[in-house]
C-alpha cells in the first residue's frame, strides 16, 4: 500500500510539473485527476474538476460530437494526436475558448482509462492568423509547400485568382501542377534549389530560359519565382511568391520589334515610305490600331499615312494649320509628346469620331504622330515611352533622307560647276591654242611661247578648279587601302628630285582610294615645292588618322589657317588650289585636317576622324 501511495505521488509530482494541463479520465468520461495548471490556462478549479464529465472541458457546440469520438477511442485505445489536421477549442471557466492540441495515451492497469495533455497553442494560432492576414495582404500570388514533400499546403486568394483555381483548390496538390505539364522534373529541380539555398529570386532558369506558371486552363504566363524557406509548426515550408511579369516580357518583345522595324526605317527610299512604315509599326508592333502620320508641308501639317481602321472608321484624317491651337500643332512647337484620357475635352472643333484617348507625338521638325483609341485613358506611360521611340526612330530616318536629299542637291551642283569648268572654258583654250600655230608660221616664236605659257598656265588652273569641285563630292563608298602602298605609288609619279619618303609602320584606313592618292601627291608636291628637293616626307598612323610631315623650315603659325583657302600659295606659277584641294577630300571623307609643327621642324598635316583599321 505504502509503495502504491509513493508511486502515485510520483507520477503527481511528474504532472504537476508539467507545462500542460494533465487530465486523467475514466471509462464513463469523468475527470479522475486534473493538475494545477488547469488553473492558469483555461482558470478551473483542478477540485471543482473531479467527477465532472470530459466535455465540461469542450465548447457546447462540440461536445455530441466529443462523446462518439471519446466512445471510439476506448473501443481502439491507441497513443495519438486528438483531431489531427483538426482546429480544436478548450472551453475556459468564464465560458470563452481557447486554441489547443490535445494528445491521447491510454492508461492500463490503472484506475483512469485516458491521459489527455491539453496545450494552449494561443500564441502559436495568433502567429498563424497574423501570418494569414500576411499572405492574403500580399498582392501577388503566394503558394506554400512542404519543403520535404512538396505538397502545397496553403496559397492566398491571389494564387487561385491568378491561376484560375477555386479558393483553397491547391492545397494537398503537388508544387509542380502550377507549373508547365512535362516540364515537372525541371521545376522539381528548381524547388530543391530554392530549398537548399533558403531564399532566391528567379527570373530565369540557369540557361537562361524564362519560368512560367500554368493556368488551370493550361495558359503558359511568364513569371518572377521569390522563394522563401520558413519554419512553421515543426515544419520546413517554402513560400514561393508569383509575380505576372506578362507586360514587362510583352514591353522586351516589343522593343526588340521596333528595332527590327528601325532597320526597315534607314531603308526608306523617301518620307511617304518613313510615314507608312511608322504607322505599320504603331499597328502591328504596338497595337494601335488607329494611327496618322502627319508632316509639315509649307503652313500646314499634312496626313500623309493611316492605319486601316484609322481610314475606316473615321474616314479622311482632316489638315492642321501648322500655327493653329490645335494637339498637333501644340505637340509640334513643344517638341514634347501630348497626352488626354479623354480628347473630347479638347475643344477645337475638329472631328475626331469615337475617338477618346489620343497621344500626339513630335517627329522632330517634320510632322507628327497621332494614336487614338476609343476608350477613355487606354494609353499608360509604357504606351507613350514606346511610341515616343517609334516617332523618334522615323526623325531619324526622315533626317538621313534630308542629308541624302542635300548631299544629292550639292553634288549636282558640283557636276553642274564641272561641267561649266570643262566645256564652257576648256573650249576657248583650245581654240586660244590653235591660233598659236598660226603665230609661229608668221615667225612670231616669242610671243607665241609666252601665250603658250599663260595657257597653260591656265590649262593648270581649269585643272586643279575641276579637281577641287569633284574631290568635294561627300564618299559613300569607301574601301580598305593599305596606305604604306598608296603612298610609295603616289611618291612614285611626283617629281621628287633627291626627296626621300619614309613610312613608320604599316597601316590600313578606309576611304576613296582615288581621291586620297590625290592627298598624298598634293601633299608629297607641297613639300618638294616648299621645303626643298632634298626633303624628307614622313607618313604614319594616328590613333584616329594619320600625318605626313617634312623636314623643311615650316608653316608659321599665323598663315596655318590659310593654307587651305583657295589661291593662297608662295611659289611662281602656282594656282593656291593643292592644299584647299587636301581639305576638301578630308572634309568628303568626313574627316579633319590640320597643320602643325613636325618633330624635326617642319610642316605636319594631321589627319583626325578616319576610319583606322586596326590589325586583328
Amino acid at each position: 500500500m505504502t509503495d502504491q501511495l509513493s508511486t502515485e505521488h510520483r507520477y503527481e509530482a511528474i504532472c504537476e510539473a508539467s507545462p500542460d494541463v494533465i487530465v486523467l479520465v475514466d471509462d464513463d468520461g469523468r475527470i479522475t485527476y486534473v493538475n494545477s495548471r488547469v488553473r492558469d490556462v483555461l482558470g478551473y478549479e483542478p477540485g471543482d474538476l473531479l467527477g465532472e464529465r470530459v466535455e465540461v472541458l469542450v465548447p457546447e457546440r462540440d461536445r455530441e460530437t466529443h462523446v462518439r469520438q471519446r466512445t471510439a477511442f476506448l473501443e481502439d485505445p491507441v497513443r495519438r494526436p486528438m483531431g489531427a489536421d483538426v482546429d480544436l477549442e478548450a472551453r475556459c471557466a468564464d465560458g470563452s475558448t481557447k486554441p489547443v492540441d490535445v494528445s491521447l495515451s491510454p492508461l492500463p492497469d490503472s484506475d483512469a482509462a485516458v491521459m489527455a495533455a491539453v496545450r494552449d497553442v494561443s500564441a502559436r494560432e495568433t502567429l498563424r492568423t497574423k501570418y494569414r492576414t500576411i499572405l492574403e495582404a500580399v498582392p501577388d500570388a503566394v503558394v506554400i509547400a512542404d519543403a520535404e514533400s512538396g505538397e502545397i499546403v496553403e496559397s492566398n486568394a491571389q494564387a487561385a485568382a491568378f491561376l484560375g483555381y477555386e479558393d483553397g483548390e491547391l492545397v494537398g496538390e503537388p508544387q509542380t501542377v502550377v507549373h508547365p505539364s512535362g516540364e515537372e522534373a525541371r521545376y522539381r529541380e528548381l524547388f530543391e534549389r530554392h530549398v537548399d539555398r533558403h531564399q532566391e529570386i528567379f527570373t530565369q532558369f540557369p540557361d537562361g530560359s524564362p519560368l512560367y506558371v500554368e493556368t488551370k486552363a493550361g495558359e503558359r504566363i511568364p513569371v518572377d519565382i521569390n522563394a522563401r524557406v520558413f519554419e512553421l509548426d515543426g515544419r520546413t515550408l517554402i513560400a514561393g511568391v508569383f509575380r505576372d511579369v506578362s507586360a514587362r516580357t510583352r514591353r522586351a518583345h516589343q522593343l526588340r520589334e521596333l528595332h527590327e522595324a528601325t532597320r526597315g526605317l534607314v531603308d526608306a527610299a523617301d518620307r511617304e515610305t518613313v510615314a507608312d512604315r511608322i504607322v505599320e509599326a504603331a499597328n502591328s508592333i504596338l497595337g494601335y490600331t488607329s494611327a496618322v502620320a502627319r508632316f509639315l508641308e509649307g503652313d500646314r501639317f499634312e496626313p500623309v499615312a493611316a492605319t486601316e481602321q484609322a481610314r475606316a472608321e473615321m474616314g479622311p484624317r482632316p489638315v492642321y494649320p501648322a500655327d493653329g491651337g490645335n494637339p498637333v500643332s501644340r505637340a509640334h512647337d513643344a517638341g514634347t509628346p501630348l497626352q488626354f484620357e479623354d480628347v473630347r475635352r479638347f475643344d477645337d472643333a475638329y472631328d475626331r469620331g469615337d475617338a477618346r484617348s489620343a497621344m500626339y507625338l513630335p517627329v522632330g521638325e517634320y510632322g507628327v504622330l497621332s494614336v487614338v483609341d476609343t476608350d477613355v485613358d487606354a494609353f499608360d506611360r509604357s504606351d507613350l515611352e514606346l511610341a515616343s521611340i517609334l516617332a523618334s526612330n522615323a526623325e531619324s530616318a526622315l533626317d538621313r533622307l534630308a542629308s541624302e536629299w542635300a548631299l544629292e542637291r550639292r553634288n549636282e551642283r558640283l557636276d553642274a560647276f564641272a561641267g561649266f569648268v570643262t566645256h564652257d572654258l576648256r573650249n576657248p583654250l583650245n581654240v586660244a591654242q590653235g591660233w598659236l600655230d598660226c603665230l609661229d608660221e608668221a615667225g612670231r616664236t616669242e610671243a607665241a611661247e609666252r601665250v603658250r605659257e599663260s595657257l597653260d598656265r591656265m590649262d593648270d588652273i581649269v585643272d586643279d578648279t575641276l579637281a577641287f569641285a569633284r574631290h568635294g563630292q561627300t564618299v559613300t563608298e569607301p574601301t580598305p587601302l593599305d596606305v604604306p602602298a598608296v603612298a610609295r605609288d603616289c611618291w612614285g609619279v611626283v617629281s621628287t628630285a633627291d626627296a626621300r619618303l619614309e613610312v613608320t609602320e604599316p597601316f590600313r584606313i578606309r576611304g576613296d582610294r582615288r581621291r586620297v592618292r590625290r592627298v598624298f601627291e598634293n601633299l608629297f608636291r607641297n613639300a618638294v615645292e616648299h621645303a626643298g628637293e632634298d626633303v624628307t616626307v614622313t607618313v604614319g598612323p594616328l590613333s584616329d588618322g594619320f600625318f605626313v610631315a617634312d623636314d623643311g623650315p615650316g608653316i608659321p603659325e599665323s598663315d596655318r589657317d590659310a593654307v587651305f583657302e583657295p589661291g593662297q600659295t608662295s611659289t611662281t606659277g602656282g594656282t593656291g588650289l593643292g592644299l584647299p584641294i587636301v581639305d576638301e577630300i578630308a572634309d568628303a571623307h568626313g574627316w579633319t585636317v590640320a597643320v602643325t609643327a613636325a618633330s624635326r621642324g617642319g610642316a605636319r598635316f594631321q589627319f583626325s576622324g578616319v576610319d583606322v583599321l586596326r590589325s586583328e
